[in-house]
């Protein structure tokens, strides 16, 4: 088992531990960031290895980071303050959208809106994965969330539709507190530890975002106007940075090489490393499945009360926010026994089970006809797929060479913002021809395409064995 367990870790760039963890598994050694030019006595003459020459040091100890669990605490504390912001408006963003002045098919707006957002985050974070790096992790979690507060709070104050889609793009540039906090967490947090640490991280956003709907939908029945919700949403964020700044600690060693932005060369190397093409689509479709249907999902909702022929009103405020709660519910609860089986189990098989499961799961939500039934399929969506994330982030950190564990998180995110974005913009294409239901049948094939590529690679690898 040991030796089939080695054999599974090489071919992901994992260590033994991060896949089953018995005290007496050497860890598997780890590249280094750069190939290195090296010197024949011979000849003299320059020459780079063809592939990337292995370091012997082992992960770091607990002692090491002795501030680990401050750190898990605080940032799963910040985690859930900026959940909750993002959970108080986001599902009402439809409604605030068609309080601006959006006429036809909400879908659409949402698609170009929110998909607009993510795509120039995607474009961006990569960027700033290079930055901290250099400059540290604490340093982008503070940017993100300072920028998302300040922008949020403006948000309310733009005169027109045109103004608020413009400042919510802006948005974008600021984008990515859960992946900088992940960072964080993945490069100051003992390798035996890592599990525990992402799984309270992403268990205080469900709790964070499992509050926000229900907050939401008491909260908008006694405000002026929708786009009010974006100023407690605002204060939220700020909230969520000023816990990081005050609480959050980080062991950073600015590399000896002096600053460079060179993403292209950066990208070339990541995509140098066995497996990573899967990892990154893994990203991709767990915050596809996550946080890329939660405005799509609203949508779907007041189409379903729309049926009934209820548009407005406290009824839809309420199913708005029991449909978002559904998830985040669901998912906190499962998210800790998650969390467990990947220290046990590892995280590639770990999150083969949730693909698979998830799968399963998504697909019943195109047959459903009442707001009751899609708020059931949620909560059994979520109690499958909350442990992808995790395991997404540690396959990725496993992988990272050191020095560039930043950098790899940060193309990590970046597709995960391509999935936030691309949910509904896939929505907006397809939803008005083919209907919203289409879009949760996709979602299902691609969870189903990602267990299979994963599996496949898996089988491979031990088959080798």
């Amino acid at each position: 088992m040991v030796d089939l367990v080695r054999v599974a870790a090489r071919g992901t760039g994992t260590t033994a531990q991060d896949l089953i963890s018995p005290p007496e598994l050497t860890p598997v050694p780890r590249p280094l960031e750069h190939p290195q030019v090296m010197t024949t006595k011979d000849t003299g003459r320059k020459h780079t290895p063809a592939a990337p020459i292995q370091g012997s040091a082992s992960p770091p100890s607990e002692d090491a980071f002795p501030y680990w669990r401050r750190n898990m605490r605080s940032l799963a504390l910040a985690a859930a303050a900026l959940a909750l912001g993002f959970g108080i408006s986001n599902p009402f963003l439809p409604l605030i959208l068609k309080e601006q002045g959006a006429t036809g098919p909400l879908e659409i707006w949402i698609g170009y809106t929110v998909g607009g957002y993510f795509t120039l985050s995607f474009f961006l974070t990569p960027l700033w994965g290079v930055v901290a790096d250099h400059y540290g992790r604490k340093a982008m979690v503070l940017r993100t969330s300072f920028g998302m507060g300040i922008i949020y709070l403006l948000l309310p104050l733009t005169p027109n539709l045109w103004v608020f889609l413009g400042l919510y793009l802006l948005g974008g540039t600021t984008n990515g507190f859960i992946p900088s906090t992940n960072a964080l967490i993945a490069t100051n947090t003992p390798i035996n530890r890592m599990g525990r640490s992402l799984s309270m991280i992403a268990t205080g956003a469900l709790i964070g975002g499992t509050l926000g709907p229900v907050l939401g939908a008491l909260v908008a029945s006694h405000l002026p106007a929708y786009g009010h919700l974006m100023y407690v949403s605002g204060g939220l964020i700020l909230l969520a940075g000023l816990i990081g700044l005050v609480f959050a600690q980080e062991h950073h060693q600015r590399p000896a090489q002096p600053f460079r932005l060179n993403v292209v060369e950066d990208l070339r190397i990541i995509l140098r490393l066995p497996g990573i093409g899967m990892m990154l689509f893994f990203q991709f479709t767990t915050t596809f499945t996550y946080l890329g249907s939660i405005q799509v999902v609203s949508v779907y909702t007041l189409q379903l009360m729309e049926a009934k022929g209820v548009s407005s009103g406290p009824e839809v405020n309420w199913w708005l926010g029991m449909v978002a709660l559904a998830l985040t519910v669901s998912s906190a609860v499962a998210a800790p026994v998650w969390g467990r089986l990947l220290d046990r189990f590892g995280a590639e098989r770990v999150m083969l089970a949730a693909l698979l499961a998830s799968s399963l799961g998504a697909l019943p939500m195109a047959l459903v006809s009442t707001p009751l039934q899609l708020t059931i399929m949620r909560i059994i969506l979520g109690l499958t797929a909350a442990g992808m994330a995790p395991c997404a982030v540690t396959l990725l950190r496993g992988a990272a060479p050191r020095g560039m564990e930043s950098r790899v998180l940060a193309w990590g995110a970046a597709f995960g913002m391509l999935g936030i974005g691309g949910g509904p913009l896939l929505a907006g294409l397809i939803g008005p021809y083919l209907g919203l239901h289409s879009f949760f049948i996709v979602n299902s094939l691609l969870l189903l395409l990602g267990f299979t590529l994963g599996f496949r690679r898996l089988k491979h690898r031990l088959a080798m064995a």
